[in-house]
């Protein structure tokens, strides 16, 4: 039996069988979360819109179908996101980035998709993806996530950071760990940047966050990956990446992020690189990542000052 042919009430089983339970909380906290084939073809949904149509109609659907482009900075054509899909299911990679949809009365929204690899197995069986619509002009959660958005618990045991849509600091290190044995394989190194803002006031917080979030996401690679740790921490992994770049892009990112963020927050950044052969797991490049960030705060804690452009280092051996 092909998606395209799943009634409406197999769509929403569905959507709460075993393995696509994230789809629930997703559905939540986002516009859209679903799944598809390795074809990029709708095959689940979270709970909620589903761009203005029953589910039913939209699995088997290639998504693509629905995108409108090239029309200005958002615009991706459908061939440019089939290949995009291809990339995914072939390399094991993320996707960030945003996309012109049609809606069903013919108009046209931007929204903001993240992509991932689904895993079954030892293979891609296609990806995940959320959607954030653009152009409403802010995100309400539901009753039951109201004020929790900085319960270190719903952080960690959901797939997405319920305020930036950034992969939940579990997610991101399942995300990070699938890459170790393919760069092994080619003889790269990665590097893993931990960047904090703990030292602004606690009220400001979520909202240097959420602005950080949206400046990253403009400017890293779409191979990159993007992750909230905590609070005060995001994640940024990139592959084929070394200690010397790692570091550049370190003072990039305390020199240029400030002025872009409430009340000019001042950065911090660690920088943990894992070398091909290495034999270091996700935990052990996360806690380099966090001895190093701590090193950058107490440099930027002696200089004092709250104009300065913060601070990074590099983790090292000796």
């Amino acid at each position: 039996m092909t998606t395209s042919h799943i009634s409406s009430t197999e769509s929403f089983a569905l959507a709460s069988s075993p393995g696509t339970g994230w789809l629930a909380v997703a559905g939540m906290l986002t516009d859209l979360a679903f799944e598809t084939d390795p074809l990029g073809r709708f095959t689940a949904f979270g709970p909620g819109k589903v761009l203005g149509k029953p589910a039913a109609q939209l699995l088997g659907v290639e998504m693509a179908s629905l995108l409108t482009g090239p029309n200005g900075e958002e615009g991706l054509s459908a061939a440019q996101f089939r290949s995009i899909i291809t990339t995914i299911c072939m390399e094991c990679v993320a996707w960030h980035g945003r996309v012109q949809l049609i809606r069903p009365d013919g108009r046209t929204s931007i929204f903001r998709l993240s992509l991932a690899p689904r895993i079954s197995g030892s293979t891609v069986s296609g990806t995940y993806g959320i959607l954030f619509d653009m152009d409403t002009p802010e995100l309400t959660l539901p009753d039951s996530h109201a004020g929790r958005a900085d319960d270190p618990a719903l952080r960690h045991n959901t797939m997405l950071d319920a305020e930036t849509g950034l992969w939940s600091q579990r997610t991101f290190a399942e995300e990070m760990s699938r890459r170790f044995d393919r760069l092994d394989v080619e003889g790269q190194p990665g590097t893993l940047l931990y960047l904090g803002f703990s030292r602004a006031p606690a009220a400001l917080h979520s909202a240097i966050a959420m602005r950080m979030a949206e400046e990253l996401r403009d400017i890293v690679r779409p191979t990159d990956l993007l992750g909230r740790i905590d609070a005060t921490t995001i994640a940024l992994w990139c592959d084929n990446m070394d200690h010397l770049t790692g570091g550049e892009r370190a003072a990039k990112f305390c020199a240029q992020l400030p002025p872009v963020l409430p009340d000019g927050a001042q950065v911090t950044v660690g920088v943990a690189p894992r070398w091909t052969g290495s034999g270091e797991d996700s935990a052990t490049v996360t806690a380099h990542a966090i001895a190093a960030l701590r090193l950058a705060d107490v440099v930027a804690q002696r200089a004092g000052s709250e104009h300065t452009s913060g601070a990074w280092k590099v983790w090292q051996r000796d």
